[in-house]
């Protein structure tokens, strides 16, 4: 019994998501399928359907049940907001009966992340805990939000999920385990290397024109089916499904006919069609295993529509990799595969731009300065003792243009002299601003400078250098991958625990450094750079400029490094303009979400609805906002 808050209250029908039917089949005690995977998009209806398993297995066949999900917080919130209704609407809470014997004993069998029937327990644990190691063997395994933690455990087991499949051991052909998840990236994504172990069965639904069974695929610009939609003065009107077989166009409410048990289709009205159905893609020889994949367009009418998912397309496309990495994640229900491949230098040099170093180009809207300090050697002329800066500017679309790049040679070793001072009394020479062709001033909103590590001294001098520019200067840090801290939240939906930054407390003094995932953008920098620019679109978002006078030397330095085959990057030196950029796209980042912050607070301050601002302020309304006002100022000089 579904609550009143759900879309669709009352008993459960699954002829609304039919898709759901055949997966949890599998988990019947009567079908020899012992593994069900599920990569699936949000806004579907899996996690409901795997709690009606549970339940089965709570009140029909007591068995002994492990839930596992990313955290503690999910793990306690699933306890109390949806097994506890599960438990009511199904009306067995009675059922649930401590086994301790002892007449004394004040123990229930219905505690938070442990209910106790006759015939078996539910335990609910989160991934990582101790508890995932100690769990007693288990008939039934459960795994929600696999990829919501990292791969392998940090003690030496190995993967954490074979830890738990391992307590089901004992039950052998009669064990089963369910795995569902949103994916993450194509090298990290857990739930994505179980479903391509499976037989990647995709859902075929009877098209209601022509009646031949099709699968529901976005598609893209180039392609003739998929996901379409109509515009009108840049507002979105309608979004339709094209069928790859006659052309034709359905809509959203067609989804109530090619989910009914009896479907029709235009072509041929009186000719009752089979219902729409599971199809495997793949040959395993193993027919107790089975893996799904399944996106949004599959989401059922009252749910997530078309145009919505039209709309969310649109918007993450004009966030650029970031956006679209979302998207194909809860929206493709697809591990997202980045172009990170190291572009040639004859690509590179295709992104010179017709603008020089110092000179701010049309489109950019705000400045950020990451440096990179070099001990070097004073005994040698090639590899002196210096900084090297880059100045970037970020437009709409995540758009970047380097403004112009800088080194100061000098003694590094007294922050108030050498290298240090020359830096200095040139940002104060020029007042840290940057002019365009209309003569309009951009000042640097952000500095950042590598501190390197503790231990040779460079850290403490970058310290007492930035608080010569306090507030707008930081110490940097580079990790290969920061992995959240426990009771933070990760930065990308579904991510293993990652950050792309993070402001890191240092000392006793308050001091903050600035902590940087350099794979992470260092993927997003390739994959930037091998963005192409077209007759008809000169910069598209995530496009990388430069200026048209830079040397060669920039560009071999800004690619020196190699992609890893099991990830990360090996640096070929000299590679300082190739990490200048990777700061100032985290500093971009960081500034930008500093002002969504302060944004939000202002709208919250004067009454705003929280749900309402928390769905509408986000970094493109800030990119907006500051287009909007340069235009305007623009207008009236």
């Amino acid at each position: 019994m579904l609550p009143p808050s759900s879309p669709f209250p009352g008993l459960w029908n699954n002829q609304i998501t039919p898709y759901m039917v055949e997966p949890i089949n599998n988990l019947s005690p009567y079908s020899p399928v012992q593994f069900t995977i599920m990569m699936k998009a949000r806004k579907i209806g899996a996690s409901t359907c795997f709690e009606n398993a549970i339940a089965y297995y709570m009140d029909a066949v007591p068995s002994e049940i492990l839930y596992s999900t990313a955290t503690e917080a999910l793990a306690k919130d699933w306890s109390k907001k949806k097994i506890s209704h599960v438990i009511d609407s199904l009306g067995f809470r009675h059922k649930l009966i401590s086994a301790d014997n002892n007449a004394k004993s004040r123990a229930t069998g219905d505690r938070m992340m442990t209910k106790e029937y006759i015939g078996g327990s539910l335990d609910i644990i989160a991934a990582t805990s101790g508890m995932a190691k100690r769990a007693l063997d288990k008939r039934v395994l459960i795994i929600d939000e696999v990829d919501g933690v990292a791969p392998m455990t940090t003690t030496g087991e190995g993967q954490w999920t074979d830890i738990l499949i391992a307590h089901t051991d004992c039950w052998n052909e009669r064990r089963k385990v369910g795995m569902f998840s949103s994916p993450t990236t194509d090298e990290a994504s857990l739930i994505n290397q179980y479903y391509e172990k499976g037989d990647k069965r995709k859902f075929l639904i009877p098209c209601p024109i022509c009646g031949k069974y099709i699968e529901l695929k976005f598609g893209d610009k180039s392609t003739s089916w998929g996901l379409k939609w109509e515009t009108k003065a840049s507002l979105l009107i309608d979004a339709y499904y094209v069928c790859e077989y006659c052309g034709d166009a359905f809509f959203n409410e067609d989804k109530d006919n090619f989910y009914s048990l009896q479907p029709t289709c235009k072509k041929e009205p009186g000719k009752i069609l089979k219902p729409a159905y599971w199809e495997p893609t793949r040959q395993t020889g193993d027919p107790t295993y089975r893996s799904y994949q399944i996106n949004t367009l599959y989401s059922p009418n009252g749910m997530y529509n078309f145009k919505s998912i039209a709309k969310d397309w649109i918007e993450k496309e004009e966030q650029g990799e970031d956006g679209m990495r979302s998207f194909a994640n809860l929206r493709m229900g697809l591990a997202f595969k980045a172009d990170v491949t190291r572009p040639s230098l004859k690509k590179i040099l295709e992104h010179r731009g017709a603008y020089t170093r110092g000179n701010v180009p049309p489109g950019v809207l705000f400045l950020t300065m990451a440096c990179d300090v070099q001990r070097g050697s004073v005994n040698n002329p090639n590899n002196p003792p210096r900084i090297e800066l880059e100045v970037m500017g970020t437009g709409l679309g995540y758009k970047t243009w380097s403004i112009d790049y800088k080194v100061f040679e000098g003694n590094l070793d007294d922050p108030y002299g050498g290298a240090w001072e020359e830096m200095f009394q040139w940002m104060k020479g020029i007042n840290g601003e940057f002019y365009d062709k209309d003569g309009i001033s951009y000042q640097v909103k952000m500095i950042g400078i590598d501190c390197g590590d503790a231990d040779d001294g460079r850290a403490e001098r970058v310290y007492r250098f930035c608080e010569r520019w306090a507030p707008f200067a930081y110490p940097l840090k580079g990790f290969s991958q920061l992995k959240a801290r426990r009771n933070e939240k990760s930065d990308i939906p579904g991510a293993a625990s990652f950050k792309k930054y993070r402001a890191a407390k240092i000392g006793t003094a308050g001091e903050y450094v600035l902590e940087v995932s350099t794979i992470y953008y260092k993927d997003t920098l390739f994959g930037r750079l091998n963005i192409n620019a077209t007759p008809d679109n000169t910069h598209p978002n995530g496009y990388c400029d430069f200026p048209a006078d830079y040397p060669d030397e920039y560009y071999v330095q800004l690619t020196n490094t190699e992609k890893l085959p099991g990830g990360g990057y090996k640096s070929l030196k000299p590679d300082e303009a190739l990490d200048c950029r990777v700061y100032n796209l985290c500093l971009s980042d960081a500034w930008l979400e500093s002002q969504v912050k302060r944004t939000r607070d202002e709208y919250l301050s004067k009454g705003a609805d929280s749900t309402w601002v928390q769905m509408t302020i986000n970094s493109r309304t800030v990119l907006d906002h500051l287009q909007a006002q340069l235009t305007a100022f623009k207008g009236k000089n």
